[in-house]
């Protein structure tokens, strides 16, 4: 987990630096911390809250409403307005639509509750943004593959102007002033983000210890499987609702692992302030309680998905077997009697549940059957959560050591280890090419945009001030290797592709 910039600029700050220079200032620092603690962005009276409610709460309903009619609205609005960009784009961008909307209002809403109020606010305008910019192209500029500048010649104060264009205008400016309030809500908070210091918030201690950039590791062997699954198998996938409930389960117990994890290094000492790289136990930035809260219902969430699809599937076998497997190695991987990660047995657990066992789980519950060609095709982004799993091993080398866990790494030592990392990253990419290649989907050859990608990873290891964030790096990057188009090569294909790397390489943090 990196040092928060907000932690660094507080420690360079000019106020901290007064503090540390006089002993004045360090008699006067708990009238100080007392004063850096009051946000201007909390809610102080029912006022406030209501004025974030009347806000955003629209956006709210709004996206709940997209969710509902979400394949209607794909069909009927977004495939149109990005043609001549293929279904499964159009189906990723409404995706996009609904999470960033939604979760960015909720963000703004709850910002006041928050203990600095910056970061909910900073986070929740940024995918705010996001969905008004995707949302005004789709709905507004796009409107069913009508163009706004094509609707007749006349400009929107002619009064010859068609009442379609003109109602078009409203919503797009309507759009744009709220595009200003949020980027003025959002420099609010950085600003005062810079200027205050204060702990980090409430909503901060909840991220770092779920782990979000970690997810990647299970939605890219899933993706990987939609694709497959619909594009190369030409499979018939279930309605949304079950495929968006099963990417939100699967999360679910990675969350829930993740925590687990957290709560089992602090307790065995493994983790201690010095040099933890999971900073959320040993920071106190969130309580133990609050921990096993959070673990307890990520748990609960995927216990009761899991329940769901035995029912579903007519309590098939492949579903029991592999979700009790997975949810089993998930759980011990760090409790449990002879926890997996101390006995050198991660990365063996790790490429089997985001590799076959999710694989065969998600295909038993989407088509009823496992095809060998899915578990090919996925195997390469299997490998790079290995990597991932890998590169946070090998920073966390000499402390896993001394607290006696026998990882790959320790295992392996530093020099091999870092071998070992290479073959990985490697092997990802060759054998997305050669089963792109026996399997007919020659779209595989896309993920060599993701190659310069993957061989500074191979530099950026060598450098010891970056390997704090080096398996977050990974993530992105594994993100990045799931850019396959589809069975066919085309220059309109290839092109989305490049686009979607570049932008997870430029806006990725």
């Amino acid at each position: 987990m990196r040092q928060r910039p907000s932690a660094k600029r507080r420690a360079d700050s000019p106020a901290a630096a007064e503090e540390r220079g006089s002993a004045g200032a360090v008699r006067a620092r708990p009238e100080a911390t007392k004063d850096v603690a009051a946000s201007l962005l909390r809610n102080r009276v029912a006022k406030d809250f209501l004025a974030r409610f009347a806000f955003v709460g629209i956006f709210i309903v709004e996206n709940v409403l997209h969710a509902i009619h979400f394949e209607f609205e794909v069909d009927q609005m977004v495939l149109p307005a990005v043609a001549p960009l293929p279904y499964e784009f159009a189906v990723s961008l409404h995706l996009v639509h609904i999470i960033f909307g939604l979760f960015g209002a909720i963000f703004v809403l709850v910002s006041g509750f928050d203990t600095a109020g910056r970061t909910a606010l900073t986070k929740g305008t940024s995918m705010m943004l996001v969905f008004m910019a995707t949302i005004t192209w789709t709905w507004w500029i796009n409107r069913q593959g009508t163009l706004y500048w094509n609707l007749d010649p006349h400009p929107f104060w002619d009064i010859r102007c068609s009442p379609e264009k003109r109602n078009r205008t409203v919503h797009i400016l309507k759009n744009v002033s709220i595009v200003g309030a949020l980027t003025i809500l959002q420099q609010l908070a950085k600003y005062e983000s810079q200027d205050l210091g204060g702990a980090p918030s409430f909503l901060e201690g909840l991220i770092t210890a779920l782990r979000p950039w970690t997810f990647p590791a299970i939605l890219g062997p899933q993706l990987v499987l939609l694709a497959t699954l619909r594009s190369v198998l030409h499979e018939a996938l279930p309605g949304y609702t079950t495929v968006f409930a099963l990417l939100i389960a699967l999360i679910a117990i990675q969350a829930a692992a993740n925590l687990v994890n957290s709560y089992m290094d602090f307790k065995k000492g493994i983790d201690k302030s010095e040099t933890a790289g999971d900073r959320t136990l040993v920071d106190g930035l969130v309580s133990m309680t609050t921990l096993k809260a959070l673990g307890g219902l990520c748990l609960g969430f995927w216990l009761a998905f899991f329940c769901w699809s035995l029912v579903a599937t007519d309590f098939s076998s492949t579903v029991l077997g592999w979700a009790t497997t997975g949810t089993l190695l998930a759980v011990g991987y760090t409790a449990g009697p002879a926890p997996l990660k101390y006995l050198g047995l991660a990365d063996l657990t790790v490429l089997i549940c985001f590799g076959p066992g999710v694989i065969c789980y998600s295909s038993a519950v989407l088509i009823g059957t496992i095809r060998l060609e899915a578990l090919i095709l996925t195997l390469p982004a299997a490998l790079y959560v290995v990597a991932i799993l890998h590169a946070n091993n090998y920073r966390d080398i000499e402390v896993d050591k001394q607290g006696g866990a026998r990882t790959v790494a320790v295992l392996l030592g530093p020099e091999a280890s870092l071998v070992y990392y290479k073959v990985l990253l490697a092997a990802a990419h060759v054998l997305a090419l050669v089963a792109g290649w026996i399997y007919g989907c020659y779209g595989c050859v896309a993920t060599i945009f993701v190659l310069p990608q993957s061989l500074w990873l191979c530099f950026r290891i060598h450098r010891r001030n970056l390997l704090r964030d080096q398996d977050e790096e990974t993530a992105k990057t594994m993100m990045m290797l799931i850019t396959m188009p589809g069975p066919e090569i085309s220059s309109l294909s290839m092109g989305v592709c490049a686009l979607v790397v570049l932008v997870l390489k430029v806006f990725a943090d």
